[in-house]
């Protein structure tokens, strides 16, 4: 039998992500472990069995513990990482069930869609046009705030110019991608779907990015007028499963 293939899911990298950390961090402190267990295996041999070198026996604890700081705050880092991977996923997920729910034969949605060192969290190509959109999940406890006027986006009352160059990037990577597999330019909507934070936007101003909460897009999305035929979505869906389809072990 030939081999099996499929597109990928929602927040598949970042649970690779997750995997490489656990590794790390797991490495870290086998890599303590042995150097303790070597420690007080030395200490036994100096006090009681062999005769061996006081001044080994100090360099040797000396290390072990260089390395227990070492792990202690590497560790912390990747518990950090891996929490902010955890929330990210989860954010992708209830993003991509939402959009999968709106999913239909004029609606194709991909997930997850790798570049050179990034991803673009979700792909739409829909007779309504074709989405990049990129998740951002916080907790909403916090009360965090953001606002677009002017073109700018600030966080918390600070220019935050990351996330709309993220936004540029990957629809310039997907309309280039597109262009090469179609032999034809698409106009990419940038979206941005943004979970437990507030956003204000007083002008009202979506002609180049959408910033919106999970309960917005759909309702942007049905009022946006339909420029893609059913037919060329399909065609569109087509290259780009072709594109996207990994292995199936």
């Amino acid at each position: 039998m030939g081999k099996k293939f499929r597109t990928r899911v929602q927040g598949e990298s970042l649970q690779k992500k997750i995997d490489v950390d656990y590794e790390s961090y797991w490495g870290v402190w086998c890599f303590f472990l042995a150097f303790f267990i070597l420690t007080l295996y030395v200490w036994l041999f100096y006090f009681g069995v062999f005769d061996l070198n006081l001044t080994f026996a100090i360099t040797l604890t000396v290390v072990t513990v260089g390395i227990f700081i070492y792990g202690f705050r590497k560790s912390r880092r990747l518990i950090k990482h891996m929490r902010n991977c955890y929330k990210g996923m989860e954010g992708e997920r209830l993003v991509g069930e939402m959009l999968n729910n709106m999913s239909n034969d004029s609606v194709r949605v991909f997930h997850d869609v790798c570049g050179d060192c990034f991803n673009v969290d979700h792909l739409i190509v829909s007779t309504r046009g074709i989405f990049t959109i990129e998740t951002k999940h916080y907790d909403r406890k916090k009360g965090y705030k953001f606002l677009y006027q002017d073109g700018k986006l600030l966080f918390n009352g600070r220019i935050c110019k990351t996330l709309l160059n993220q936004m540029d990037g990957e629809a310039n990577f997907i309309s280039e991608k597109l262009e090469s597999l179609c032999g034809r330019t698409y106009s990419i909507q940038k979206v941005a779907v943004i979970i437990g934070a507030y956003i204000e936007n007083p002008a009202e101003d979506f002609s180049k990015y959408w910033i919106l909460n999970e309960n917005s897009f759909p309702k942007f999305f049905d009022k946006t007028k339909e420029k893609i035929s059913i037919d060329e979505v399909r065609s569109i869906a087509n290259q780009v499963t072709e594109w996207l389809k990994v292995s199936v072990d």
